[in-house]
């Protein structure tokens, strides 16, 4: 018996029962807990099944590489993706994230579809309908299905079954794009976003976790959860912080006393 067979789920048999008849299928794979779940299920279970990775600008450096070793470790075929920062977005428009995956998604659609590809996945899951996701209307428009929210997996079922079958991306923190750091209605240039990555590499070298770095122009303004709030006020900690990001550009280095929380621009 199969890792995939000793699992007695029900959402996790309904994805096993719904994924063969969807096929030759290709994934939007961003290599988070969630993308990084089911192209493990899926490469298991369909036979004619690829990844394709989005390398942009605004995607983490640290994120595509991973992706990289994930696929690389599990034999799943893989393909990197480059683009440059889409016209619609350099702005950092409101709806970014619609005229973002509009490009994107077309894209994946089309060299997927080359590579013989008749199917088109992402990583939707059943929380992700509960939060304010724009670029869902893109997907939806483009017919990319969501095998995770078909299957009505909720995060929390993808972490405890990635945990069952070994994956190491169970407790991988989310992420989102480095967009999400900017205001709305600021232009977005390649210097402000290597200069936030490097910030928040930084912060998880610290031993940080789930965090981002708001830019407000020269403001950084860092969410981290609660429970690290004791840590980051420690001296030693917070003038390595300081002495770090005045280096990488920053005049002043706040912290956010709401604590982490997505897509915390939406709501002001």
């Amino acid at each position: 018996m199969t890792q995939i067979e000793k699992i007695k789920h029900k959402g996790f048999q309904k994805l096993v029962a719904f994924l063969p008849d969807h096929a030759p299928a290709a994934l939007a794979f961003s290599g988070g807990t969630d993308s990084a779940f089911l192209a493990f299920v899926a490469s298991r279970v369909i036979l004619h099944f690829s990844t394709y990775t989005f390398d942009t600008p605004y995607m983490n450096r640290t994120e595509i590489r991973e992706a990289r070793e994930f696929c690389e470790k599990y034999e799943i075929s893989h393909t990197v993706i480059s683009l440059p920062i889409p016209a619609g977005v350099l702005n950092n428009p409101r709806n970014r994230c619609y005229l973002c995956k509009l490009t994107l998604f077309t894209t994946f659609k089309k060299t997927a579809a080359h590579d013989r590809m008749q199917y088109f996945f992402d990583g939707t899951n059943m929380d992700d309908t509960q939060e304010y996701r724009p670029g869902r209307k893109a997907l939806k428009e483009l017919g990319i299905i969501s095998p995770l929210l078909e299957s009505g997996l909720t995060k929390e079922d993808i972490r405890n079954l990635s945990k069952e079958l070994g994956l190491p991306t169970w407790d991988k923190p989310s992420n989102a794009c480095l967009l999400t750091r900017l205001p709305y209605n600021h232009t977005i240039t390649k210097e402000i976003l290597e200069r936030i990555e490097k910030a928040e590499s930084y912060l998880h070298r610290l031993g940080f976790g789930n965090l981002r770095v708001r830019t407000h122009h020269n403001l950084a303004r860092i969410e981290i959860p609660e429970k690290d709030f004791p840590m980051i006020i420690r001296n030693e900690i917070k003038d390595k912080i300081l002495q770090k990001f005045r280096k990488l550009g920053f005049d002043f280095v706040t912290f956010d006393l709401q604590g982490f929380r997505s897509s915390s621009y939406d709501n002001l």
